[in-house]
C-alpha cells in the first residue's frame, strides 16, 4: 500500500486538475448492451463505461506509480477483453478523472474482476496495519476536496482469507475507508462482478452524505510490502447514476 504521502499527493493532483479544468460536459445514456451481462441490481444511466475492447483502451488513464511499476495490459481470449495487472515487488495504480455527482444524484459503480494470484502472506491478513499491505485488486472511489485533507476515499478490496463485507481504516489515512467486497479462501479463479450503491457505502463507512462529488476512479494491484507476486484482471468499470 503506498504511504500517506503518496496518497495525499495522487488526491492533490486530482484536485488540482479539477479545480484548473472547465466544467466538464458529458451525456448520460442509457441503452441496451448487446452480448454482455447488464448488472442486474441497478438500472443505470451510464456516465461513463469502460469495456477494454481495444488494444489502446488504457490511453486515457493515467498512471500513479507508488514503488515500481505494475504491468497493466490489454489481453483478449476469445471473446473476451480486459486488464490485465502483473505485480512483482511492486505498486502503481491506474486512474481516470471524471465528475459525478454524489450530492444531488445517487451514483453507482459496477466491475468485473478476477484475481489468479495473490500475493504470498506471512500472517493473517489485517485491514489496518501497514505490514504486509498487499491486496491482489483494489478498485477506488475518489471524493477529493479543495483541501486535500478533506479527501475521501472508497476502497474496495478482494482479500483471501477476510469475510466479505468487512470494513475498516487505512493505517494511512482516516478518509480512507477499506470494504472486503470479495473473498476467494479457496483460490477458485473466476470471474465476479461488483454493483455498488456508492451512497450506501459512503454512509456505512463515514456515518454521513459525500460531501464532494467524485473525482476519480482508479484499481490497483500491489505487492511492493510482501515482496511477492500478484496476478488480477479487471473489466467493464461502469459509472453512472440509478
Amino acid at each position: 500500500m503506498p504511504t500517506k504521502k503518496a496518497l495525499f499527493v495522487l488526491l492533490v493532483t486530482i484536485a488540482i486538475s479539477l479545480v484548473a479544468i472547465p466544467l466538464v460536459y458529458y451525456n448520460i445514456f442509457i441503452f441496451k448492451r448487446a452480448a454482455r451481462e447488464v448488472p442486474a441490481k441497478y438500472k443505470v444511466a451510464l456516465v461513463k463505461w469502460f469495456p477494454f475492447s481495444e488494444d489502446n483502451s488504457l490511453k486515457e488513464w493515467e498512471e500513479k506509480i507508488f514503488k515500481g511499476k505494475v504491468v497493466y495490459r490489454i489481453e483478449k481470449d476469445q471473446s473476451l477483453s480486459y486488464v490485465r495487472a502483473t505485480s512483482e515487488r511492486s505498486a502503481s495504480a491506474l486512474y481516470y478523472k471524471i465528475k459525478l455527482d454524489s450530492k444531488k444524484r445517487e451514483p453507482v459503480i459496477s466491475w468485473k474482476w478476477r484475481v489468479e494470484k495473490f500475493p504470498a502472506k506471512t500472517r493473517p491478513e489485517n485491514l489496518e496495519t501497514k505490514d504486509e499491505d498487499d491486496f491482489a485488486a483494489r478498485v477506488y472511489v475518489i471524493f477529493p476536496a479543495k483541501f486535500f485533507t478533506k479527501s475521501k476515499v472508497l476502497e474496495y478490496l478482494w482479500a483471501e482469507q477476510l469475510p466479505v463485507g468487512l470494513v475498516g481504516t487505512s493505517p494511512y489515512s482516516k478518509n480512507i475507508k477499506l470494504i472486503v467486497a470479495e473473498s476467494c479462501p479457496d483460490k477458485q479463479n473466476g470471474w465476479r462482478t461488483q454493483e455498488r450503491d456508492i451512497i450506501s457505502d459512503y454512509l456505512k463507512v463515514f456515518g454521513r452524505k459525500p460531501e464532494y462529488d467524485i473525482g476519480a476512479v482508479a484499481f490497483m494491484t500491489n505487492t511492493e510490502h510482501t515482496g511477492t507476486s500478484a496476478d488480477a484482471m479487471y473489466d467493464e468499470i461502469e459509472l453512472g447514476h440509478k
